[in-house]
Formats: C-alpha cells, structure tokens, sequence
C-alpha cells in the first residue's frame, strides 16, 4: 500500500514538472517574443511607451510567480 501512495506522488509530480515546462517554453519562446515585436511595431511615445515597454517584464515577472507557486 505504501508503494502505490509513493508510486502515486512520483506520478503527480513527474506531471507537474512537466506541465511547468510546457508553460515556461511556451511563454518565453512565444508570448514574450510576440509582445516585443508587437510593442516595437506599436510607435508609441511617452508615459504610455514606458508603461507599453514594461510589458514583456510583467509576463516574466508572472512566469516566475506561476513557477514558484508550484514550489
């Protein structure tokens, strides 16, 4: 009985793991690309280019919160 539990836990982890890395190569070969060029592309000045430019260090910063949530 105290195999199957453990067999278990190995599993359940082995899937998050997995999972996590799925989300983090999705989000940093994707989304943070995509919103660079999308912010390059966009020709904003001012207040609203600074807040714009923050956006891909936002999306890192969650990456970071969703992998230590996990942990």
């Amino acid at each position: 009985m105290f195999s199957e539990t453990k067999s278990g836990f190995k599993a359940q982890v082995t899937q998050n793991f997995i999972g996590l890395m799925v989300i983090i190569i999705i989000a940093v070969a994707v989304v943070i690309p995509v919103v660079q060029d999308i912010v390059d592309d966009a020709n904003l000045t001012g207040t609203t280019a600074t807040i714009v430019e923050l956006l891909p260090l936002l999306i890192a910063v969650a990456l970071i919160l969703i992998i230590v949530s996990f942990y």
